[in-house]
């Protein structure tokens, strides 16, 4: 069943490239976030698990394996839901596999996917400079051995089918900006 109006703005991107960044952007205009990877660091830190980049990383590898390319868009489903009790459009941050997207429509939503896209060396720049907890790192092989596993769960796919894109090599300003014009273009939908 659609549920029209309930719009799931799906951000997707390489590592670095900006979309937690957007996902705060876009909640500063009172538009609800879900973090697949915030999803997956509570389900760490539920089970006791030290997370760092290759712990996280690789407990996701290992369940996506067990239980399916869905398995992160199963942590977030009942979030999603309660999000839009008070919200008509909301932000999923982070999707990585067509199956998640695909997801977001059989469950009646309308997916709208955002490809965030950046440069390599800014995206690793980035990474090195914002150091998040101790999941990031600052070597340039670690950094690739990151970009080969989410290439490997499928994001290049998600951001080929992209429904828009917005570069984010260049200032802060900027991409605000084009996140304005895109969130205002999203919510004529």
């Amino acid at each position: 069943m659609k549920m029209k109006n309930k719009r799931v703005i799906v951000l997707t991107g390489m590592p670095g490239s900006g979309k937690s960044l957007a996902a705060k952007i876009l909640a500063s205009k009172r538009v609800p976030s879900v973090g697949m990877g915030d999803a997956v660091r509570n389900e760490m830190n539920r089970l006791g698990l030290k997370i760092t980049n290759r712990t996280l990383r690789n407990f996701a590898k290992d369940r996506r394996k067990k239980f399916g390319d869905k398995y992160v868009i199963n942590l977030v489903k009942k979030e999603i839901a309660k999000e839009f009790e008070n919200s008509d459009t909301i932000i999923l941050d982070g999707s990585r596999n067509i199956l998640e997207v695909n997801e977001i429509v059989e469950e009646g939503y309308t997916a709208v996917v955002l490809g965030i896209i950046a440069d390599k060396m800014v995206r690793f720049g980035r990474i090195v400079r914002r150091k998040r907890a101790k999941e990031d790192f600052s070597s340039l092989s670690e950094f690739e051995w990151r970009e080969k596993l989410e290439l490997g769960y499928g994001v290049a796919e998600v951001i080929a089918v992209s429904d828009y894109y917005i570069l984010n090599n260049s200032s802060e300003k900027e991409f605000k900006r084009n996140l304005s014009r895109m969130l205002s273009i999203v919510k004529k939908l």
